[in-house]
């Protein structure tokens, strides 16, 4: 059964955290209210993270959320899971809801990837 509330739009863009030292991770999608981060570090649902979401206008976005799904896999293992985490964003800001939402309208226009 899906559990998600918002639609989703497939895309990388480059993700900085501190977890103690600053990791570099990617997204695989998008929605308007979280993001699903690929990345090997094992973070706890139900913890609060904050992150620098890094737009393709080089424009740089603080944010903050909830870890509501962690994924571990095996390395080698091949198949549709993938190691990271899922977040759900507190309070994300207007221009991250605008940039999701520009991706939906050219996904839409391109028939790409929209989950």
């Amino acid at each position: 059964m899906e559990k998600r509330k918002k639609s989703r739009v497939v895309k990388k863009l480059e993700v900085k955290f501190h977890s103690p030292v600053e990791k570099t991770a990617i997204t695989s999608d998008l929605s308007e209210s979280g993001l699903f981060i690929k990345t090997n570090m094992g973070v706890n649902s139900g913890n609060i993270i904050t992150f620098k979401l890094n737009l393709p206008n080089s424009q740089e976005l603080n944010l903050t959320g909830t870890v509501t799904r962690s994924v571990r896999t095996m390395l080698g293992l091949i198949g549709e899971t993938k190691s990271g985490i899922g977040v759900q964003l507190m309070n994300p800001p207007d221009n991250y809801i605008n940039y999701v939402q520009s991706l939906f309208s050219s996904a839409n226009s391109f028939n790409h990837s929209v989950r």
